[in-house]
């Protein structure tokens, strides 16, 4: 467990922005991409699936296990575990 991490009720919660991998992240939150922790094919995969940096995407599965879903302009994409550890996000208020 982190040492940053709240928690309200049943609900896990990360303190504004602290960058935090994909694969922690809350489901119905909404978050921002700020960097790949990845090599040249992975980053060119991510970047196909229209994660670039400054992209904002709501998590709308993630059970601690299996893939991390996430919509992001308008798209539902799946990410393993594996690759959602290398993905840098952090959590932006909604406006």
């Amino acid at each position: 467990m982190n040492y940053n991490e709240i928690y309200f009720g049943n609900k896990q919660m990360t303190p504004p922005n602290k960058e935090i991998a994909l694969s922690e992240t809350s489901e119905g939150l909404i978050y921002t991409l700020v960097k790949l922790e990845a090599g040249r094919d992975l980053k060119e995969k991510i970047s196909s699936m229209g994660l670039n940096s400054g992209a904002h995407f709501k998590i709308i599965a993630n059970s601690g296990h299996g893939p991390v879903g996430l919509e992001v302009r308008g798209s539902r994409l799946g990410i393993g575990r594996g690759m959602s550890g290398k993905i840098r996000v952090i959590e932006i208020e909604p406006k």
